[in-house]
């Protein structure tokens, strides 16, 4: 029953337990019977107009007003709220399992058997958690599962078609991009997948997705060899990762990325088709059962062949340091299907399927390294100097840092020098 109420006498019944007004005015937190008439007779000459809402039923055809203030926890009448208290009455929160739906519910069923619960992880805080990598984007997994061996992918991906959930691997978690993130499954993998061998004197590696990639260039020093990818997160980036976002560095270039070094993959298909390009066998085996897949490759190469202009496009932008879309450069540079599918996977962020193992063709590493640092009086002279470095391939990187970029470390300790070479530079160019 709404009232309003007119002067404060009114309002500070027994049967109310406070009020609010739409200006301060005097506020007495007490009932009627603690208070003496000349109290209640200041009251009411402070008292304005207020409204409030009681806890009771009417029949009142009169227009309901919106209250100003809750009184005995009902709910205010603005846009939504009738909606959100039905929501709290007839639905209940569901965390974890309890939340899974359909396709995801059932995967969840499948795997119970696969998979201990232990390595499960459906709950909110773990979830979030495992919703972003080194990006600054999230997604947050519907189902986390950490995958200890082949075995286990295998079903796990098996189960994830037959339940139309889509699943994205996880490695190290060092992408900038967000690859290793998603709304769906997530298939994280433990520290279990350690298997290696170094053969013809550190030549090849063959490893798998679990190890390193810092771990694997240690294994090589006695060899005096090391794995071709040299990117910034080498402590702590994992060999899976490597491979399937094709990483390189910034010594490496692209002569030395992983499309480049890659000897032979094991890979696991959606269907949970194992192939292993170094066995004559599992390969033959392969053109038989999924022929359709061969067939479509050596078609997709035929037409880019057939096309002059556009196999010239791809081999520029492949010249260049370049990790977008799919490593469709493998449709010109191979002519055997083994070869072309074997790359096609590298860089796929196994939208094509999961990398189990790995060999690699490894590079030398140079006992003796040199670096310079050489300040230019323009930019145009550093970049003429850095074409006369490539042509002459005597170097692995160059880096070219304008004014500003020298402006942010010139007072450091033992950078002096800078002040000195300063009349030679030319303005903000130097």
């Amino acid at each position: 029953r709404l009232v309003k109420v007119e002067n404060m006498k009114r309002l500070l019944r027994p049967s109310l337990s406070r009020a609010v007004s739409k200006r301060p005015i005097r506020r007495l937190h007490a009932t009627g019977s603690d208070l003496n008439k000349q109290q209640m007779a200041h009251a009411a000459a402070d008292a304005e107009p207020v409204q409030v809402v009681l806890n009771t039923t009417s029949t009142s055809t009169k227009p309901r007003v919106v209250p100003d203030f809750i009184i005995n926890h009902v709910a205010p009448t603005h846009s939504g709220s009738a909606w959100l208290q039905s929501k709290r009455l007839s639905e209940k929160e569901a965390y974890g399992e309890a939340s899974l739906e359909g396709g995801y519910k059932q995967f969840r069923e499948d795997i119970r058997n696969i998979v201990p619960d232990s390595r499960v992880f459906t709950d909110p805080v773990r979830t979030l958690a495992y919703g972003t990598d080194a990006s600054f984007y999230r997604l947050v997994p519907k189902i986390v599962v950490k995958v200890h061996d082949e075995a286990e992918m295998i079903k796990l991906v098996q189960y994830a078609a037959k339940n139309k959930t889509p699943v994205t691997f996880r490695a190290g978690g060092t992408s900038l991009s967000g690859q290793a993130i998603t709304d769906s499954i997530l298939l994280k993998l433990g520290h279990t997948w350690r298997y290696r061998k170094i053969w013809d004197d550190g030549k090849y590696i063959t490893v798998e997705p679990g190890w390193i990639l810092g771990q694997v260039n240690r294994m090589l020093a006695p060899y005096g060899r090391k794995l071709g990818p040299d990117p910034s997160s080498i402590d702590s980036c994992w060999i899976g990762g490597v491979v399937a976002n094709n990483s390189s560095g910034m010594c490496c270039g692209v002569a030395q990325n992983t499309y480049h070094t890659i000897k032979d993959l094991r890979i696991v298909f959606h269907d949970g088709t194992i192939l292993d390009t170094a066995d004559s066998v599992s390969w033959a085996s392969f053109q038989r059962t999924h022929k359709h897949i061969v067939d479509g490759v050596m078609q997709l190469a035929k037409q880019v062949k057939a096309d002059e202009e556009l196999s010239a496009l791809i081999r520029k932008k492949f010249s260049i340091k370049c990790t977008t879309g799919y490593s469709i450069n493998a449709l010109v540079d191979f002519d055997e299907p083994l070869e072309i599918i074997k790359h096609l996977m590298v860089g796929s962020e196994g939208t094509l399927g999961f990398v189990s193992r790995a060999t690699y063709n490894t590079v030398p590493d140079y006992k003796d390294k040199a670096s310079a640092f050489i300040v230019f009086p323009t930019v145009e002279d550093a970049s003429n100097a850095t074409w006369e470095l490539r042509k002459a391939k005597c170097t692995d990187a160059v880096e070219l840092m304008d004014r500003r970029s020298l402006r942010t470390c010139e007072n450091m300790e033992h950078l002096h020098f800078f002040e000195r070479n300063s009349r030679y530079c030319n303005g903000t160019s130097c």
